[in-house]
């Protein structure tokens, strides 16, 4: 087991992610957030995110193009007075994958000067080259809250603050995020803030020393949304920097020095389809470790027997001081492809099949030759970057289901 954990490290440090993902959400992901000035209209920022899977593209040439409108109308609950603003995005791609890559996405800021009030908000997504619609539920919006802002952010280039708008959770994922915790006016002015992260199975605080500008408005670069100081006279901004680290998937209640909480959710955005379910993580993990080791995983039952299962790959993570373990995400993103691509109707199971077992322990060949023998049979050959032997996979019965022949 340890030869195989200890390959496995070495092609995930060396063979970038291809795998397709699966876990939904939405079409389009928001957040909203209000800076009040101490006189006039203050400033309503919504923030958006839309996938690319979730896009709708067309061919156009060489590329593939995809034209949206994002329609935001808000109406005051008191006097039925409405604003409204739009955002236009063209958004061109090179490739078919990339249009359904979950892994990218595009965002957008749209901005209004509103007064400090409850209002109805509706949302529309418009396909500017089809002409068509999706109109989002009405959702009500409060104005007159003075709790803290939040921001969850990264800095990709070291100088700005990036935010990383979906829906207020904290990615867990190999990207480390911070979160800039802005307080409002009538907050007293520290020096340093702790915040209490609290579940029903972990319990965390995060001390912050660095204060930063006393408040932030976004603005949108070619990068993204990013935070832009203002100066204001009262209230501070903590920055907690690297929060993501430690924070293990869940729900947390957040509490500051006050007495409002926050809620977090720490999601996993992209978690392979196979970590979903325990019985197909298991069937996946046997094919590394033994069947004594797998059954004694089942007999634990879900809830102690995933405990145990995450402490296993625990040992083998390459960031151990981190809660996101990348051996593990990339062993079951790579289970992930091989159940869609090696999956047919000669072989329904594509994780137990010779090339998604190859797959999944080596990761994806560096070139793959195919040929057809002087019998009719249909040969694939997989080569890999620093093993000195290929891999020879025949689909003896004309149906799809290739088999193991020989390995050099």
């Amino acid at each position: 087991m340890n030869k195989i954990i200890k390959i496995f490290l070495l092609s995930i440090i060396a063979i970038p992610l291809l795998a397709q993902k699966y876990e939904f959400e939405p079409p389009l992901l928001y957040e909203y957030y209000f800076s009040q000035p101490d006189t006039g209209n203050g400033l309503f920022q919504f923030v958006y995110r839309i996938n690319y899977d979730k896009l709708f593209f067309t061919k156009d040439g060489e590329s593939y193009t995809s034209n949206i409108r994002v329609t935001l109308e808000l109406q005051d609950s008191s006097s039925g007075a409405i604003s409204r603003t739009n955002d236009d995005k063209r958004i061109s791609v090179s490739t078919f994958d990339e249009t359904l890559d979950k892994t990218k996405s595009v965002q957008g800021l749209l901005n209004i000067k509103l007064e400090k009030r409850k209002y109805f908000g509706e949302l529309t997504l418009t396909d500017i080259s089809a002409n068509k619609d999706f109109a989002f539920p009405k959702t009500s919006i409060n104005l007159t809250d003075e709790s803290p802002k939040n921001y969850i952010v990264y800095s990709p280039d070291g100088e700005k603050y990036y935010l990383a708008n979906r829906r207020k959770t904290i990615p867990f994922s190999h990207t480390t995020f911070s979160l800039i915790y802005a307080s409002v006016k009538n907050e007293q002015k520290n020096d340093s803030l702790c915040l209490k992260f609290n579940s029903p199975t972990d319990s965390l605080t995060f001390c912050s020393y660095t204060t930063l500008n006393d408040n932030y408005i976004l603005k949108e670069d070619s990068i993204g949304i990013y935070l832009s100081s203002v100066s204001t006279s009262s209230g501070n901004s903590y920055l907690f920097k690297d929060i993501s680290l430690k924070l293990p998937e869940g729900k947390f209640s957040v509490q500051g020095s006050g007495k409002d909480k926050t809620i977090f959710e720490v999601k996993w955005w992209d978690k392979p389809h196979s970590l979903l379910n325990y019985d197909i993580s298991l069937k996946a993990f046997s094919i590394i470790e033994s069947k004594t080791l797998v059954d004694s995983l089942k007999e634990l039952g879900n809830n102690l027997g995933y405990s145990a299962f995450n402490k296993y790959w625990k040992k083998y993570d390459p960031s151990p001081n981190t809660t996101y373990n990348d051996l593990m995400g990339e062993y079951y993103t790579r289970v992930d492809y091989a159940q869609k691509t090696f999956s047919n109707f000669a072989t329904p199971d594509g994780i137990m099949s010779d090339r998604g077992q190859i797959y999944i322990k080596y990761g994806p060949p560096l070139r793959v030759e195919r040929s057809s023998g002087a019998n009719g049979k249909n040969l694939e050959i997989w080569f890999y970057k620093g093993r000195n032997k290929p891999y020879y996979f025949r689909d003896n019965l004309g149906n799809g289901s290739y088999q193991l022949v020989k390995e050099k």
